[in-house]
């Protein structure tokens, strides 16, 4: 592995691989099953390192439980932007049945129990479709407080895009900092987990094909 590439594959695990597999398909994306090209998969790379290496921030001023709910927006912010990219490559659009195809379900089903068991009176979901700014997330929020489970994702859209354009703060709705710290942090680790095992199965079934075209 060249050490120029290093922090990459500390981010995603196996793109030295991958990065060699599309060198040998000419630069095509392809065998991965993406779309776009090389370029797209070395932006959506870095943007998530970005999600996979922030530590937190310094606010000056702020009580340690507002910033660790600062932290973790920010934190679904940056692992959902990388969602987004990563899905663009996949060619998929919500509600994600493609990419979700190969996940366990039992792991949506356990990320939306421990974010319904943190928000237990429902005053970050209520809080979300108050300020939702696109109707679809409306609707999915919805769907998430009636019981389906996988529209838990839609608190990651959410909160990433009322976030960046919006007014969520650390304590939407009277909610206490540290739950939604924790949701924060759920969310987070669910969706760089859910890329990292969907890029490996990707590699490896990539592999398989090409050494039995050799």
């Amino acid at each position: 592995m060249s050490p120029d590439h290093a922090h990459l594959e500390a981010a995603l695990p196996g793109f030295s691989r991958a990065r060699e597999l599309l060198k040998a398909a000419g630069d095509s994306v392809g065998p991965l099953g993406f779309t776009g090209t090389k370029f797209d998969f070395y932006r959506f790379v870095n943007r998530f390192r970005l999600a996979t290496c922030f530590e937190g921030m310094r606010l000056e001023g702020f009580t340690a439980e507002t910033t660790a709910g600062y932290d973790a927006l920010t934190r679904v912010f940056f692992a959902w932007s990388a969602f987004e990219r990563y899905a663009d490559l996949a060619n998929d659009r919500p509600p994600f049945r493609a990419l979700f195809a190969h996940h366990p379900r039992r792991h949506v089903r356990e990320l939306a129990a421990h974010c319904r068991h943190l928000d237990p009176d429902g005053r970050l979901g209520e809080f979300l479709i108050m300020q939702s700014l696109l109707p679809v997330h409306e609707t999915h929020l919805q769907r998430f407080r009636e019981g389906h489970d996988f529209s838990v994702l839609t608190l990651a859209a959410s909160i990433r895009h009322i976030f960046a354009h919006g007014i969520l703060t650390a304590h939407p709705n009277g909610m206490p900092a540290e739950n939604l710290s924790a949701i924060g942090r759920s969310l987070g680790n669910f969706l760089i987990h859910f890329i990292r095992s969907d890029f490996s199965r990707r590699l490896t079934l990539a592999e398989r094909l090409a050494d039995g075209a050799c």
